[in-house]
């Protein structure tokens, strides 16, 4: 079986690396023999997992810690990885904000999600497409949205947009981008096991199919290249499917319902 470095040789760009779904994809990674670029707000946590994965595998990895919620110095971001042998984006940063009221929600917080989980990728894709069109390799894309982005999810309405800009960025590049060797794939998981869901008010005892953080990154790097979306745990998967089936209005109902329950059970 191919593995990922020799599908796609040259190193692995990683945002959003410092923890979660994250730091498992560079563990993963690390694990195949890939070299890696590291992208996170946190320096301490970076340089930690610099020096295990270089400990423990033979691997080069980098790392550069930038926010992505800064739009101005994103040109200049962009320029330094263009010079890097990247040849597999995985656009995984992402936060959101606590749950509850669009209304009521601050709208410095909801820009900063708005620019990290949808603009920033968005850009970091356009300026990746246009250099991987140019290699002689395969090269790919993965995108980290959220089940939340396949449907809408009263109360928590400006995180979900912010998913559903996401797929459907991915599911167009995915067909756009095909002939150019280039493999994209939309990653949606649900409930998962880190910190998001209690910055966001809820708590863990409120999460249904509660998934691993390394079970979702080791699952999605089996699917890339193999599909356009991957939806990890049976549950989630039946879950969106249903919701599909129904009205607009009784789906979004269901959702916006769950969500208020959620708020209102959960122990923090």
């Amino acid at each position: 079986m191919t593995s990922l470095h020799q599908r796609y040789p040259g190193q692995a760009l990683i945002t959003g690396a410092s923890s979660g779904i994250g730091e498992q994809f560079a563990r993963t990674l690390a694990r195949d023999g890939m070299d890696l670029v590291l992208l996170a707000r946190r320096e301490a946590e970076l340089i930690k997992l610099q020096q295990e994965l270089e400990a423990t595998f033979d691997v080069k990895v980098s790392i550069i810690c930038a926010d992505l919620s800064d739009a101005q110095k994103l040109p200049a971001l962009i320029t330094q990885l263009l010079s890097m042998d990247i040849s597999l984006l995985i656009s995984n940063a992402g936060f959101g904000i606590p749950k509850g009221s669009y209304v009521d929600a601050d709208w410095a917080d909801m820009s900063a999600m708005w620019q990290v989980n949808s603009l920033s990728p968005a850009q970091l894709a356009h300026a990746f497409a246009q250099a991987f069109k140019q290699r002689d390799s395969r090269t790919a894309m993965l995108f980290t949205g959220s089940i939340e982005g396949e449907a809408a999810f009263p109360y928590s309405s400006a995180y979900a947009a912010s998913k559903a800009f996401l797929h459907s960025l991915a599911y167009g590049l995915s067909v756009e981008l095909r002939r150019d060797n280039i493999d994209v794939l939309l990653l949606a998981p649900g409930a998962t096991d880190t910190n998001a869901p209690i910055s966001q008010g809820i708590s863990r005892d409120q999460l249904a199919g509660l998934m691993t953080p390394a079970a979702v990154a080791e699952q999605a790097l089996q699917k890339l290249g193999k599909t356009t979306r991957y939806i990890p745990g049976l549950h989630n998967r039946v879950f969106i499917r249903l919701l599909r089936a129904l009205p607009v209005k009784i789906a979004s109902a269901m959702t916006g319902w769950g969500m208020l329950q959620a708020m209102r059970k959960s122990k923090l």
